[in-house]
């Protein structure tokens, strides 16, 4: 029952927003350039009123459905660009 609590819990948080990588650029002091990684950003979705007993809880279920698959997807294209990067970049400066 508290696992069911759980699951509840979270995905009535994290129905309202997904998840999509963003591009950020940053100075590296050491190496005297401009640098650039991807970092996870939260946007809203829409709203969600209006609805009733099942069809509102088919909706919050779809929303949190879809909130963790674009967690997990756009978690997966940052990880993957980030290490790509940093092999890239990881002989083009030697510290001082």
């Amino acid at each position: 029952m508290r696992i069911f609590i759980l699951t509840a819990s979270i995905l009535c948080v994290l129905s309202g927003c997904i998840f999509v990588p963003k591009e950020v650029h940053y100075f590296d002091e050491q190496c005297q350039t401009t640098k650039r990684k991807h970092v996870l950003s939260q946007e809203e979705m829409g709203y969600l009123g209006g609805c009733s007993d099942k069809a509102c809880a088919a909706l919050m279920a779809g929303a949190g459905l879809v909130s963790a698959a674009s967690l997990v997807v756009s978690g997966t294209i940052v990880l993957t660009h980030n290490t790509l990067t940093w092999l890239e970049q990881r002989g083009d400066c030697e510290p001082s």
